[in-house]
């Protein structure tokens, strides 16, 4: 079976269209080759001659006879619009037509044609028609990568091309690995078609497909078969590897829309039909907002061999510039069951839950305001719990005199929470905050005092109400100075922030309130953000109590040529926070407080990007016990998407995990990529990728092996790969979402 299928594959990734990643643009047109040095042109382009009204002639030697010039020796006849190079060249001055014979080279604005003999007429409407025999022939008109081949004849007119007995190729200029050898080809330019008959490709000249009439686009996107996907697959339990073969099929509808269908086989399940339509429904007007664009993705299989369940996936997705301060944005995601990704998917196996949303959001900047209206649910999934949702949300938030000392910060959110488990507490939160500060006019150093006040009031099912109001207030003194310096050979500002925060926030009982969307920073390592935030857990149904001082430090170094994206040439921060009270506010059900130190641990970092090498460690150190209780270090070297490496060694105390991705080129073609993510304090590897990629400007293949963890189960593994022939075929496929999902930074589109 799956030497059927792999001959499958190799057959139908040959069947295909040029899809370009089935990109959706208002620009039906790309460039058909982006990194295609070695591209070479029959012959030197030539320039156009400037003088519009005759033509420019050298020859060694020329006469006039009965109304035709005859040229010998070197000849060479140039105009606004066409170059012509020969041995002996027969103008007429009678029907305007050129016969050229020896060593012929003929270029127009689009075609390059070599050849023995070459003929060129005008027709009734004064559009030129070349014909030339024995010829070789090549598209420059399309850029770098253009057509090129050898035939017994062609003829070109304005709009279309006619090829006899011909080859045809993307691959650069004598280096075919791959052609169409065919009876007749005709390039449609106005349709942006080909079609060929008797049509057989042949891959480094073994032939591997033959079809009487073949058909495909000769620039951009088209439709027509996409490359088709193998993989081979372990089912739990199962000692014998099982097989998937996709074979997707794409229509251009039009440059703004388009529809993907696919058949998968899969050995052990069955047939699977799929389909997703994509559509630009307005340009975007944000450039804060995502692209206007709404898709919809069915999957279904009738009947699961193994569970003799229906098996289905459904994903809409709409994003749409209302106007240039509304946006509105939607997400429908739903699968048949749980098990759904696991045992047919085969992807996103970690995912606890699907998200669906609807969310209308509006945006004054000039006016800082803000409201959203958002409504959301989650499906359970893989090893997933139930989670509290927001069946609907509204919020509001302004600043009044934001451009003074003195702003003022009001925001009103309110949610109902829902959640699939009745005996779960829901209700509804509305939560109210007003904060107001003003800098004192002191030029150095800068002191901010601040207050704040938050009202909050749950309306619960089956539950008492609850209100809380809890005060707050604050003083932020900030010492930063700015000096001009060096760093690592660079002009660089030496940026010192030395920082005094003072908080205080009320007491305050919150034990009977149920837990809806707050987490605790702390939980894991705790960082100069969390220290420096003043706000222990996130959401708002526990606010911590505070009568704390933070004392923190920042040293940065940063080029003064650096972009907004540029990282800090050298970036090291330090920050510990001293309490009042020995008490906090627990974020443990039914447990007003939990004890604590009198201080903090104290949390740094050091960052280094320089070059090509970004270095970073984040530490929590106990005083107490003078050591080192969490870390997290990482090094990335990145040269370009096919050759980088990350590493990143995480401690939290009692879990260790280590992570390494990265891409090697072994030559200017040929690649590895890989990535490990492993447990090391269990010693359980969680997810492991491992491939080998060959590109170049005519053809390309990859192939990758997956290896992850079935959850205590043993391991799933799945194979993988795709070949794709330049102009003929497109690297949209699960594979490649795989790929760049199991190692960031890698770009996994075949060139």
């Amino acid at each position: 079976m799956k030497k059927y299928l792999i001959f499958l594959v190799l057959i139908l990734s040959h069947f295909s269209i040029h899809a370009e990643g089935v990109k959706l643009s208002c620009i039906p047109n790309e460039p058909a080759c982006v990194n295609c040095a070695e591209h070479q042109t029959l012959f030197p382009i030539e320039e156009f001659s400037t003088n519009s009204d005759s033509l420019d002639i050298e020859a060694d030697q020329s006469e006039l006879l009965e109304g035709k010039y005859l040229l010998n020796g070197n000849v060479e006849v140039n105009s606004k619009k066409l170059y012509l190079a020969a041995d002996d060249v027969e103008v007429s001055t009678v029907n305007k037509s050129l016969l050229a014979t020896g060593d012929v080279r003929f270029q127009d604005e689009s075609y390059l044609i070599t050849g023995d003999l070459l003929t060129a007429t005008r027709d009734e409407n004064d559009n030129l028609i070349a014909t030339a025999t024995n010829a070789n022939y090549q598209d420059f008109g399309a850029g770098l990568g253009g057509a090129n081949g050898y035939t017994e004849s062609i003829s070109k007119t304005a709009t279309s091309v006619l090829l006899t007995n011909s080859t045809y190729s993307l691959c650069p200029v004598n280096e075919n690995d791959w052609l169409i050898e065919a009876d007749q080809i005709e390039l449609n330019l106005a349709k942006n078609r080909g079609v060929a008959d008797n049509a057989l490709i042949k891959f480094y000249g073994v032939p591997i497909f033959y079809m009487p009439k073949y058909s495909w686009v000769l620039s951009g996107r088209g439709s027509g078969f996409l490359t088709p996907n193998y993989s081979s697959y372990l089912e739990p339990d199962a000692a014998d590897y099982s097989s998937s073969l996709r074979v997707p099929f794409y229509f251009n509808l039009a440059p703004d829309r388009d529809l993907l269908v696919a058949l998968t086989a899969m050995s052990s399940r069955g047939f699977i039909y799929e389909g997703k339509y994509r559509q630009l429904i307005a340009p975007k007007i944000s450039p804060d907002h995502e692209d206007s664009l709404w898709s919809i993705e069915a999957k279904y299989l009738p009947e699961d061999k193994i569970t003799n369940l229906k098996r289905w996936l459904v994903n809409f997705s709409q994003e749409m510039d209302i106007s240039e301060k509304i946006h509105f944005s939607a997400q429908y995601s739903r699968v048949s069951d749980s098990e759904y990704f696991k045992e047919i998917a085969r992807t996103n196996t970690d995912t606890k839950t699907l998200k669906s949303h609807i969310n209308l959001s509006y945006t004054d900047e000039e006016n800082n305001l803000s409201a959203a209206l958002l409504t959301e649910d989650e499906q359970v999934i893989n090893a997933g719990v139930p989670v509290y949702t927001r069946a609907l949300e509204g919020s509001i938030s302004k600043t009044l005199n934001a451009d003074t000392k003195m702003p003022v910060q009001v925001s009103l959110v309110s949610t109902n929470f829902a959640h699939d488990t009745k005996s779960k507490t829901a209700g509804v939160r509305t939560h109210t905050d007003l904060g107001i500060s003003r800098q004192l006019n002191i030029e150095y150093p800068i002191i901010t005092p601040r207050a704040s006040v938050a009202i909050t009031n749950y309306s619960l099912k089956n539950n008492p109400n609850i209100n809380r109001t809890i005060l707050g207030s604050g003083l932020d003194i900030d010492f930063t100075i700015n000096l001009p310096t060096s760093m690592f050979g660079y002009e660089a500002s030496h940026r010192i922030t030395p920082l005094i925060s003072y908080n205080y926030r009320a007491k305050k009982v919150q034990g009977n309130i149920p837990i809806f969307d707050t987490e605790d920073k702390y939980a894991d390592i705790i960082t100069f953000a969390d220290l420096t935030s003043g706000e222990r857990y996130t959401g708002l149904d526990r606010i911590t109590n505070a009568n704390d001082i933070t004392l923190s430090l920042e040293s940065s170094y940063r080029s003064i040529d650096a972009t907004e994206d540029d990282k800090d040439l050298l970036n090291m921060r330090i920050a510990q926070s001293f309490y009042t009270d020995d008490e906090v506010v627990s974020d443990t059900a039914s447990t007003n407080y939990e004890t604590r130190k009198s201080y903090s641990d104290i949390a740094a970092s050091i960052d280094v990007a320089l070059g090509k090498y970004v270095i970073s460690s984040s530490a929590q150190f106990n005083p107490d016990t003078s050591k080192i209780v969490k870390k997290e270090n990482s090094l990335t070297y990145t040269s370009n998407s096919r050759k980088f490496i990350t590493l990143s060694v995480s401690d939290e105390g009692t879990k260790e995990t280590d992570k390494l991705y990265g891409a090697y080129p072994l030559t200017d073609s040929i690649h590895l990529f890989g990535a490990l993510d492993k447990t090391t304090s269990t010693g359980i590897t969680n997810s492991e990728t491992t491939g080998i990629a060959y590109e170049s400007c005519c053809w390309a293949f990859r192939v990758a092996h997956f290896k992850t963890n079935n959850g205590g189960n043993g391991y799933n593994y799945s194979t993988g790969f795709e070949l794709v022939l330049t102009g003929l075929g497109s690297t949209a496929s699960p594979l490649k979402r795989k790929i760049e999902g199991n190692i960031p930074g890698y770009t996994a589109k075949l060139r």
